[in-house]
């Protein structure tokens, strides 16, 4: 009947009007909410299908809420580095536990704060996740990133100890880990670049020697002292020295195209060693040994001094006589360098001997074995090649590419100098190359260490080693570096990237969601990045407790997208993304959805009032 349909109509309107007024409700009571995503109530009609021609029968309406999680919210700046917003589409990864979650959610609300435990957490308790970062070991099947014009990986180390690599289109528990702030600790960063600039006296004698120092530091955050020696061998033409720093096994400077030009060992001795140990220097074995005095006095049978300062120079007359034998007595090919004396040399006040050799093909090898801590002979100092172990025996590499491992390429041509200048004091040549012969300017210095830091050769971790130091003279004809000119020599800059021990002091995050660890010694070093979940659907999402949505057959699979790429969000470190309710809107739904509600129910009490006049008919 159509009455009875009008008045079931009628109850349908405040059915669905209800349903308006409960969506608004909420929406004003989450005006605040960080990420809120606003519903709104859109009616259908429910119709009955007509039987008759000349009878209607009513329907009524159904309500539709539709919560628009694709609006995006306006983004407000905080004061906390870990608030994040998303501009875009996209939602970030979260989960309810920090490790071993029992599922995984999708929200847009970045409120994080550190937990106890140094996770990152939001004000609905759901914990970030996403993905480590560690520097790229050349693994083709790592999922790699391109930042600050380095690469690194998307992996983390498992309970075995070994990396595990994540398939980062993946949501799982095994692809995707929380950021914990509470183990970064702190940093140091080994120099890696090192640029120089001076002014090398036009008018100085030849023979004349300038010297530089540089600070560098070693991958333990210690610094050292390069020391530079020019000097000049002809007229526009200067040669370079180097001597290995304190702590340091040897080292080389190598031109352009990986030719070493220059290389220097170095033994360092804490005290008179105790009898009957030895060292061996380019193949001769020297003994130290008691004629009966209670202490080391003979060197291979030859009276000493009982003091360190006496033994060293006596050890270092016989290297030097043994290499000027093993070179024929001369040095040659070698053209205006330093004569074979200076070669091997006791380094006043250092208790060292320092081995050098310039670009020559005789090679100068050290290799000294059996040597103990007693009596002041520390492996420690004197580059022990087993550490822990005092009677290891120990190796200083030689210093010939032809015999140390990990050396590539040869030495440069016998009697080519360091840098030549052109006639208005810009750079001619460095190492004999021009701009037509090697276009890059950039030469290189290898260090070993015996400090227990990473030697810089070039090589991996796996095997000890890190990137050698590339060094910048300046450009070829050009007065950005080394020029040569007039009046005294003067230094006009050196700089370098290394950095002392630095504390962790926070962290910044990039657009693209790198997450980058900050330390008091000025390090940057990426440690995570945060991804960003896309849905076809997102608005077929189905929202849940805490601001998180959750994927539906609506919404579709979640695409895990990398910030900023192919659509996906961007992210904005402390900033919040604000509800998307709009007050004025909702009060003036809300004085509508009242009124609707009051024609609802006049539908029903005018068809009750009808109802009841029929009924008086019978009466």
């Amino acid at each position: 009947m159509s009455l009875y349909g009008a008045l079931f109509s009628g109850v349908s309107g405040l059915q669905s009007q209800s349903s308006a007024m409960g969506a608004i409700s909420d929406n004003v009571a989450n005006v605040n909410t960080v990420g809120y995503k606003g519903t709104t109530v859109n009616f259908k009609t429910l119709v009955t299908a007509q039987v008759s021609l000349t009878q209607y029968s009513p329907g009524g309406v159904q309500s539709a809420p539709r919560t628009n999680v694709d609006i995006q919210g306006l983004l407000q700046a905080t004061t906390s580095s870990t608030d994040f917003g998303l501009s875009g589409g996209g939602f970030f990864v979260v989960s309810d536990q920090a490790t071993n979650p029992s599922g995984y959610a999708f929200s847009r609300a970045g409120s994080f704060k550190i937990d106890k435990d140094g996770f990152l957490q939001n004000a609905a308790g759901y914990y970030l996740q996403g993905w480590p970062l560690d520097t790229w070991d050349g693994t083709v099947t790592a999922a790699t990133v391109d930042y600050n014009n380095q690469t690194y990986m998307k992996t983390y180390k498992n309970e075995n100890g070994e990396s595990f690599y994540i398939n980062d289109n993946a949501v799982d528990n095994v692809n995707m880990r929380p950021l914990n702030l509470s183990t970064i600790g702190g940093t140091a960063r080994a120099t890696s670049t090192l640029s120089m600039g001076a002014k090398l006296p036009a008018d100085a004698a030849i023979g004349r020697s300038e010297q530089t120092n540089a600070l560098i530091f070693d991958s333990l955050g210690n610094s050292h002292n390069l020391l530079y020696t020019w000097t000049k061998r002809d007229q526009n033409t200067w040669d370079v020295e180097v001597m290995p720093p304190a702590g340091s096994t040897y080292v080389s400077v190598d031109a352009q195209e990986d030719s070493t030009y220059y290389a220097a060992g170095r033994l360092d001795f804490t005290a008179v060693p105790d009898a009957g140990t030895s060292v061996e220097i380019n193949g001769q074995t020297y003994t130290f040994t008691d004629s009966g005095s209670g202490s080391v006095d003979t060197i291979n049978g030859n009276t000493v001094g009982t003091s360190l300062s006496l033994l060293l120079d006596e050890l270092a007359a016989q290297v030097d006589a043994d290499f000027v034998t093993a070179a024929g007595g001369t040095v040659a090919g070698v053209s205006g360098k330093s004569s074979p004396s200076s070669w091997v040399e006791r380094i006043e006040g250092e208790n060292s001997i320092l081995i050098r050799q310039f670009s020559e093909t005789a090679a100068i090898n050290i290799d000294t074995t059996g040597l103990t801590t007693n009596g002041g002979l520390d492996p420690a100092v004197i580059q022990t090649g087993e550490s822990g172990n005092p009677n290891a025996p120990w190796s200083i590499p030689a210093l010939s590419p032809a015999v140390v491992g990990g050396w590539q390429g040869s030495w440069v041509t016998a009697g080519t100098s360091a840098m030549t200048f052109n006639g208005d004091g810009t750079p001619d040549t460095i190492f004999g190359y021009d701009e037509t012969a090697q276009n890059d300017p950039r030469s290189s210095i290898s260090l070993g260490w015996a400090n227990g830091s990473l030697n810089m050769d070039g090589g991996s971790i796996n095997t000890g080693g890190s990137p050698a130091i590339t060094q910048f003279w300046g450009n070829y004809n050009a007065d950005d570096g080394f020029q040569q000119l007039s009046g005294e020599y003067q230094l006009n800059f050196v700089s370098q990237n290394g950095n002392r021990f630095g504390n962790y002091a926070g962290i910044s995050v990039s657009e693209d969601g790198i997450v980058t660890a900050l330390f008091d010694n000025g390090v940057q070093r990426p440690i995570f990045m945060i991804p960003v979940a896309t849905f076809v659907n997102p608005n077929g999402m189905n929202p849940l407790t805490g601001n998180v949505f959750q994927q539906t057959d609506d919404s579709g699979l979640p695409v895990v997208r990398e910030a900023g790429s192919a659509g996906a969000a961007s992210v904005a470190q402390a900033t919040l993304e604000n509800s998307t309710v709009d007050l004025g809107t909702e009060f003036t739904n809300m004085i509508t959805t009242q009124r609707a509600y009051s024609a609802a129910s006049k539908i029903i009490t005018t068809s009750d009032d009808m109802l009841e006049e029929l009924i008086r008919i019978k009466q």
